[in-house]
């Protein structure tokens, strides 16, 4: 009777126990994994970092905009550095001219002169140069006028003749003065391979830059280097693109008296 009493009990506590497990696993299954307390504490900290988000791309945008204005006035600044930096160098120059300039180059001045001068071919060989011309000063420094070049090629028979207009300017005009000038020529070739009826013409451009020194009293001297780009070229010639060296003598009558 005892033994069945025990067995009894321990069934009871065994049952009691399954009873209490059970109880348990049922609680813990329903339980929700985050409170409400923890999930308040996400929602705050979600917002913060939001908050800390849009205060930093408002902190960049501010920045952006500060660093283009700089930027921007720095380079007005710079613009502004520039133009006084030129309009001092003009000033200068014009000081110069007005204090010390020749009346030579004044509006209504006329230029007569001629250079000679010394090619080389664009193959071995040189040739000679001869160039007058006259000149209007329809500006201060500004000359427009005609001129004429006689060419001969001192190793073959070549020769050319060309009629053109030409433009100068001089920026600076004292009695050490340079110039930077431009043409567009008329010309007609001869030489031996070229027929006594044949129409040998052509067409170039010229510029050249020089430097004018003052000799006396309405005559000057100057010297040059002159380009020519030419639409033809005679194999004779030897001076397609070819460059010069002239020296030349200039007499200028001025509209007002020195």
């Amino acid at each position: 009777m005892k033994t069945i009493l025990t067995t009894m009990g321990l069934l009871l506590a065994l049952a009691a126990a399954t009873f209490a497990q059970s109880e348990t696993n049922q609680n813990r299954e329903n339980r929700p994994l985050i409170n409400e307390e923890q999930k308040q504490e996400v929602r705050e900290k979600a917002q913060e970092v939001k908050e800390d988000i849009r205060e930093g791309a408002r902190e960049l945008e501010q920045n952006t905009r500060e660093t283009r204005q700089e930027i921007k006035q720095e380079a007005q600044q710079a613009g502004q550095e520039i133009k006084e930096e030129v309009r001092e160098q003009v000033e200068n120059t014009r000081y110069r001219n007005d204090r010390y300039g020749l009346p030579w180059f004044e509006k209504g001045s006329v230029m007569l002169g001629a250079s000679v001068g010394l090619g080389l071919g664009k193959s071995s060989g040189s040739y000679m140069v001869l160039n007058p011309r006259l000149g209007y000063f329809f500006q201060p420094g500004f000359m427009g006028g005609i001129r004429l070049s006689y060419d001969r090629r001192l190793s073959t028979s070549f020769r050319s003749q060309e009629v053109g207009v030409f433009a100068r300017y001089y920026p600076i005009r004292t009695r050490i003065s340079g110039f930077v000038g431009a043409g567009y020529n008329f010309g007609r070739e001869r030489a031996s391979n070229i027929g006594d009826n044949e129409k040998a013409r052509f067409n170039s451009i010229t510029l050249e830059v020089g430097t004018m020194f003052y000799v006396r009293r309405n005559l000057g001297v100057e010297a040059s280097l002159e380009t020519n780009y030419y639409d033809r070229s005679n194999p004779l010639a030897g001076r397609n693109r070819g460059g010069r060296a002239k020296v030349g003598i200039n007499y200028y009558f001025a509209r007002r008296a020195q």
